[in-house]
């Protein structure tokens, strides 16, 4: 006998592709690519990923570059470099200003290119996203989504971030001390995402999900833009998704940063991996589930980059849902990040696949009850 069910994501979500490692090797021995991107920085880990593939034989038709409005003088000592490797892995290469007003519509454009170029095909995209701030990542995303690509994103992975254990607890309290937390130096804009503005237009109160850092002075921004009672008073209206990183080694820094951010045993939160996406995606549904019917959400993605590209991928099948942005003044570039540790790729392919997965969640379907 026959029974309507609906899709949930546990139905489709072993069909999502996983991080993987990246064999360098391979890509280079693979097809041209049709596009590659990556990110100038300040962190030496702009570099791995295009040195290790213009060395191994990699090849795009075009590189570009995102460039970044903060940090101009820092970012400006990797450029040579990456221009090099870029040259030597396509033979067009150009930067795209990550921050201007029209970036969507110069990505677009560039996107409208590659497709129309591509003619009766599927064009190949790789983006490393190794140092992508997650407001680039997640407008990255969306504007991806929509395109008829195969899409594979790579990642590497940093050997040592800072604080590092030993310089955390040699002087825990200057962390903890407003102004004083060495990745950062103040708050920037707090603004609603133009890419994700939530269409949920009853007049709902507002819950609130929050991916917390080691800098705490960005989430309180961001709380307070909100409603600046939540501060004192969250109740349940404040949700922390703190992250447990891959290693144990770093574990340390999960208790580290609920210190940081007033993350107690009364504070509503849930501790998820910062480095599965797929994890991020099932926590966000099962709280939109709970909170929907009576919230308006609000999503603040100030963790690792796979929470944020579970964060776009989340917000792609639920477009009530709204994303605020916190972005720092200037980081502080002597103390971020050094080294690679490891490097890794998810190779997403045909991104219809990909969008016919996600558009499956909700929907309803005939099922056999004999079926299993």
């Amino acid at each position: 006998m026959a029974r309507i069910v609906k899709c949930g994501l546990a139905d489709i979500i072993s069909d999502l592709e996983s991080i993987s490692a990246l064999d360098v090797c391979e890509l280079g021995s693979g097809d041209t690519d049709d596009l590659f991107l990556c990110a100038l920085g300040f962190e030496p880990r702009c570099l791995t990923l295009p040195c290790r593939l213009n060395g191994k034989g990699y090849k795009a038709k075009k590189a570009f570059y995102f460039k970044y409005s903060t940090n101009l003088e820092d970012n400006a000592v990797n450029l040579p470099e990456l221009e090099r490797h870029l040259f030597g892995i396509a033979a067009t290469v150009e930067p795209i200003e990550a921050d201007a007003l029209d970036f969507a519509n110069r990505f677009k454009s560039l996107l409208n290119l590659v497709v129309s170029d591509a003619r009766n095909r599927a064009p190949k995209v790789t983006i490393d996203i190794s140092v992508a701030a997650n407001r680039l990542l997640l407008r990255c995303v969306r504007i991806l989504l929509a395109y008829e690509l195969s899409l594979r994103v790579i990642y590497s992975e940093a050997e040592v971030y800072h604080p590092s254990k030993s310089e955390y607890e040699l002087n825990s309290a200057h962390w903890e001390k407003e102004g004083l937390r060495g990745l950062e130096f103040g708050v920037g804009d707090v603004i609603p995402s133009v890419d994700y503005p939530g269409d949920d237009l009853d007049p709902l109160p507002d819950s609130l999900i929050l991916f917390p850092s080691f800098m705490p002075d960005r989430s309180k921004a961001v709380i307070s833009s909100i409603d600046p009672s939540l501060l004192q008073y969250p109740g349940e209206k404040v949700i922390w998704l703190p992250g447990v990183p891959r290693l144990e080694q770093d574990c340390w820094r999960l208790e580290a940063t609920k210190r940081l951010n007033g993350i107690g045993g009364t504070t509503r939160h849930f501790e998820i991996c910062t480095f599965d996406y797929k994890e991020t995606l099932q926590c966000l549904e099962r709280l939109h589930s709970e909170l929907s019917a009576n919230s308006r959400i609000t999503l603040s993605p100030l963790g690792s980059k796979m929470q944020a590209l579970g964060t776009a991928l989340f917000c792609y099948m639920h477009p009530d849902v709204r994303v605020i942005l916190s972005s720092p003044k200037e980081y502080n570039a002597a103390q971020y990040s050094e080294g690679c540790k490891e490097v890794w790729k998810i190779d997403f392919g045909l991104l219809a696949n990909l969008r016919r997965n996600l558009d499956e969640v909700g929907m309803l379907r005939i099922v056999d009850s004999n079926s299993n």
